[in-house]
């Protein structure tokens, strides 16, 4: 029975790393004793309070458990270096912590209540693990959620390029850049490279155009990040990107002079909208 947290999936790694940081913040440090167990030692747990000494401590055999996928952890929190077994008030701390970050904890359980046990699932059951299915990390999981609705929105036209890549062009990171840009109504030539990263740094949606001016090899990571921004962005601002490809088709037949005016505002001047009209007037002739 191991306690080493590498023997998890990664993504129940960095979620068990993240637990005892939240913990410490309310002043309860944890123990992980438990995260990878091996079928053997399942059914060596399972058989307690049944055909050996002891009280029923899981309805889990060999299999059936989170545990024997490296998706589950168990701990105990711990004041002056002992063990606080019994403390269900500090248990019912953890728990909400736990599941504040995207645990499922072992308190909430019908049949044994497990308080000491935290599992984060992929979305698959046990028996989806039995047919050899595992989860993909929940990074890979909401990067490829970010593709594809950057796809939905035209900002990028090949959605495998990037999922199925481990390194990306710099003309192409440049360009996806560029495009979003374009989609947030920020209507400069794809040469101004630097004005537009300083107009995606006001904007909050990259925090260092130096680095993506001056490095002639960008990070694997980093790309996926900004990806990922990139659609945290259009989801958090309701993006009406129809309406601002019209407010740029506008721009471009001399129609109206400054694009961003129109998207960037909430509210526009009775004159500023007048003129729009009368201008889309002639333009119809």
């Amino acid at each position: 029975m191991s306690r080493n947290l590498e023997d998890l999936h990664p993504y129940v790694k960095y979620l068990a790393e993240k637990f005892i940081q939240e913990c410490k913040k309310q002043g309860i440090d944890v123990l992980i004793y438990s995260t990878f167990r091996s079928k053997e030692e399942q059914d060596k747990l399972y058989s307690q309070g049944r055909t050996a000494s002891g009280e029923k401590v899981t309805n889990a055999k060999g299999g059936y458990s989170y545990h024997n996928y490296g998706l589950a952890f168990d701990c105990v929190p711990i004041i002056n270096k002992k063990a606080q077994w019994n403390r269900t008030d500090l248990y019912d701390v953890m728990g909400k912590i736990g599941k504040s970050i995207g645990l499922e904890w072992g308190g909430d359980f019908k049949s044994i209540k497990d308080r000491p046990h935290f599992q984060w699932t992929g979305g698959l059951k046990i028996k989806d693990l039995l047919q050899g299915k595992r989860p993909i990390s929940q990074l890979n999981l909401e990067f490829r959620h970010s593709i594809n609705k950057l796809f939905e929105e035209n900002i990028i036209d090949t959605p495998s390029y990037w999922i199925d890549n481990k390194e990306y062009k710099t003309e192409y990171v440049k360009k996806l850049i560029y495009n979003f840009s374009q989609y947030l109504g920020i209507n400069k030539p794809e040469n101004e490279f630097t004005n537009i990263l300083n107009e995606l740094r006001n904007k909050s949606v990259i925090d260092s155009p130096d680095y993506w001016i001056n490095s002639e090899i960008y990070i694997t990571e980093y790309v996926i990040e900004l990806i990922i921004k990139f659609k945290k962005y259009i989801e958090k601002n309701n993006i009406d990107s129809e309406f601002i490809s019209s407010v740029n088709k506008l721009a471009k037949a001399n129609i109206i002079n400054s694009p961003e005016y129109w998207i960037n505002n909430m509210e526009y001047k009775e004159e500023y909208v007048k003129d729009l009209i009368k201008k889309v007037a002639n333009k119809l002739g």
